[in-house]
């Protein structure tokens, strides 16, 4: 795990500012060593840049930027692959000679061999810079779905990309001028949404594409590599039952790998209980790690978590917060954070104690609910897509008034989404995203963002990517996975887990996404996936019995939380007034609506209003400290 950064320039002198700059904005991400190397590509001085938080093989002969002793290709890289020791053989048997034994040689040597032909035979979680050296061009790309994050800009002819935003705006060769689309994707799902970030000129690299910049600085279209499997899987459930095992087995066993230590984040869910227990196997000392809170004992997993541990025998450590901590952790994660999100600060809290425990590598359970139908979202939006199907002859407007009639009596939010949705329409995107969304549009509208002026469409995405969206009608259970998958995970979970993970230096690992697992997961139909349509993870209780007892299968789903709702009232009530107040001042939404979604959070601080008003604490604390800011109408032309 590193940061990897890069430029091209026109002016070699500027590169050799700029690269520094932006290698040096990413030292958390790899504290023990950097590199910088320039060459020529075409007209232009291309510098290369790496931070290295050093995991396989620890000797100098692992560092980056990485130079083939032969053809003078160079390569950054950002991630793990863990089936590099397999590929290393095959490389050596075709008469490879390696000079160590890191994954990020045998990826250069297989980039060198191969060229990008090599992306569809790792096992891992990347993103990378290759340069060419016989042909002048520079191959960008990034894992399937995009566990490790790249982001790119340009300006004229100058282009940048880097593992953070920070990065990219320490370069000092962009503009840092706010894009309004990043706003309306904060605010209508809690976090920037692909392609956009907070501001115009840069963007995050699609997930498993690859790219070619050739020696003229010229950008040739995305290549996109990777797709989901259609579910076209004829395995019967049992079949599917023991392939599902047998994946997951490897893939925990794969993502052991590693020269220092690995720990494993546990709280009393089923994934992280499946991981730790299959981990436990093939480790002979394995350290875990659970969250609890002193005064808030209705959200603590620490009894479970515990009695897991000791079952599995894992050497397990409680964290325990005390609210008196919650304004000095979260004013560190205000000033942490790479882009602005409503999710993330519990990541920072453990990742934080993890390190300091000594732990380099965590293995996390993110990914079960995404493939295997953990969410609510699996039965709800099937079953509104199929009574909807039904009611579509009736005008929009009778059935938002049929909605609002349903649901009187519930807070106001509730009733605001309730009424989003049967407005919607059977369409299966729409159901989804309405159904995800922290706003309705009316409240997107009273803070001044209009999906049509901002070139979005209807559910505030870009257009583009969701016509690419593969969504299936046929399938809703497989189309909510990949939704799921591609908008909640991408742009958010993923997003957030690798940046507040690295913000301490700690890699976290999602063996439950591997391209295996995954591959096996999305070729399964919905009725395999789920047979008695209940959001319930069927295909891992069915294949992990052995790991799951009783108390853990049969209590409520609840996740790793913080309770910042109930900190925003307490203990970081003038934080949080703090941030509100410094976005309103900036003038890139409108007072008024931002005012109406604080007093609803006032009125009902115990329902959804809570995200609203806390996405808005954290854009302005992130605007403050990071961009000069504008009305957004001034981007916007």
């Amino acid at each position: 795990m590193c940061g990897i950064a890069g430029v091209i320039c026109q002016d070699g002198g500027i590169a050799r500012l700029a690269l520094p700059a932006m290698v040096d904005a990413q030292r958390h991400r790899g504290p023990d060593g950097g590199g910088e190397h320039y060459l020529t590509m075409g007209d232009a001085t291309l510098g290369l840049g790496h931070r290295r938080l050093s995991i396989i093989d620890l000797s100098a002969q692992g560092a980056q930027p990485m130079v083939h002793p032969h053809t003078g290709d160079v390569l950054v890289y950002n991630g793990e692959i863990y089936n590099y020791r397999d590929l290393k053989a095959e490389l050596s048997a075709g008469g490879t000679v390696f000079l160590g034994d890191s994954d990020s040689e045998v990826l250069l040597h297989a980039l060198v061999e191969w060229g990008p032909r090599a992306l569809s035979r790792l096992q891992g979680m990347f993103a990378f810079a290759f340069y060419r050296a016989a042909t002048g061009e520079m191959m960008l790309a990034r894992d399937p779905l995009g566990i490790k994050p790249l982001y790119i800009g340009r300006r004229g002819r100058t282009f940048v990309f880097a593992s953070e935003v920070r990065a990219i705006l320490a370069s000092g060769l962009l503009e840092p001028q706010i894009d309004p689309r990043g706003i309306a994707g904060l605010f209508s799902y809690g976090a920037c949404q692909h392609p956009y970030t907070m501001f115009r000129n840069i963007r995050s690299f699609p997930a498993g594409a690859w790219q070619m910049l050739t020696a003229r600085g010229e950008e040739e279209p995305p290549v996109h590599y990777w797709s989901p499997p259609r579910p076209e899987s004829h395995l019967s459930r049992s079949e599917a039952v023991e392939a599902v095992r047998g994946t997951l087995e490897a893939s925990v066993r794969d993502h052991l790998v590693s020269d220092v230590p690995v720990g494993v984040f546990l709280s009393s869910g089923l994934d992280s209980t499946i991981v730790a227990g299959l981990a436990a196997r093939h480790a002979s000392t394995l350290r875990s790690f659970t969250v609890g809170f002193a005064e808030n004992p209705d959200l603590s997993e620490l009894e479970l978590a515990g009695d897991t541990a000791r079952r599995f025998g894992l050497d397990h450590t409680e964290i325990r917060i005390e609210s008196a901590d919650a304004i000095a952790t979260t004013e560190a994660w205000l000033g942490a954070i790479d882009m602005p999100s409503i999710d993330g600060l519990n990541v920072y809290v453990i990742s934080k104690a993890v390190r300091e425990h000594g732990i380099t590598v965590a293995l996390s359970g993110q990914g079960g609910d995404e493939l295997f139908g953990g969410y609510s979202s699996f039965v709800d939006v099937p079953r509104l897509y199929r009574m909807l199907r039904h009611a579509s002859w009736l005008p929009a407007p009778k059935r938002r008034r049929l909605a609002e009639l349903l649901s009187a009596g519930k807070p106001a939010a509730f009733r605001a989404k309730a009424a989003a949705l049967a407005e919607s329409g059977a369409d299966l995107t729409s159901l989804y995203t309405h159904r995800r969304r922290l706003m309705a549009p009316a409240q997107m509208n009273a803070l001044g963002l209009d999906a049509r002026w901002l070139g979005l469409d209807e559910n505030f995405l870009d257009p583009e990517e969701m016509e690419a969206m593969p969504v299936n009608p046929r399938d809703p259970i497989w189309s909510v996975g990949l939704l799921e998958s591609r908008l909640y995970m991408g742009n958010m979970l993923l997003r957030d887990g690798d940046a507040d993970g690295m913000a301490h230096s700690l890699e976290i690992r999602v063996p439950l996404l591997d391209r295996r697992l995954v591959d096996l997961a999305f070729g399964l139909p919905g009725r395999v996936r789920l047979p008695n349509g209940r959001a319930d993870k069927h295909m891992l209780r069915a294949a992990m019995p052995d790991l799951l007892r009783p108390e853990l299968l049969n209590q409520p789903k609840h996740g790793f939380t913080l309770p910042i709702r109930r900190w925003m009232l307490g203990p970081l009530a003038e934080s949080c007034r703090s941030g509100f107040e410094h976005l309103r001042a900036s003038g890139l939404v409108e007072a008024e609506g931002l005012e109406a979604l604080w007093s609803t959070f006032v009125t009902e601080p115990e329902s959804p209003a809570w995200s609203r008003a806390f996405a808005c604490c954290v854009l302005g604390h992130y605007l403050r400290r990071t961009a000069r800011t504008s009305p957004a109408r001034e981007y916007a032309s």
